[in-house]
């Protein structure tokens, strides 16, 4: 979090297990972004579809722009239908958040 950059983000992909961001970055408000996505491949787990909701809710009230990317070959449900059929829909929302660029 020192280095100097554009854009500060962190990849939480694939997403195995709770996140918490004050605990694992400092705080979330130094972030400018955060990506989320489940794992997809032949030997994908599946997402537990209260992680991507919680670290959502973390972005939200840190103020951090937040994309959740895929549920990877798994529905929230935990049935393995394939990563396209699986979609990006968190809760009835497609969450394509950008962060702002720094000049």
């Amino acid at each position: 979090m020192k280095i100097p950059a554009a854009v500060r983000f962190v990849s939480v992909e694939p997403m195995l297990g709770f996140v918490n961001l004050a605990e694992a970055i400092g705080a979330a408000s130094t972030l400018d972004w955060v990506i989320c996505g489940g794992e997809s491949g032949p030997k994908a787990r599946p997402m537990n579809p209260d992680w991507p909701k919680d670290l959502r809710d973390q972005c939200i009230g840190a103020g951090v722009p937040f994309m959740f990317k895929q549920w990877g070959e798994w529905q929230n449900d935990g049935v393995r239908v394939g990563k396209k059929r699986a979609g990006r829909h968190l809760q009835d929302v497609i969450w394509d958040q950008y962060p702002k660029i720094k000049k």
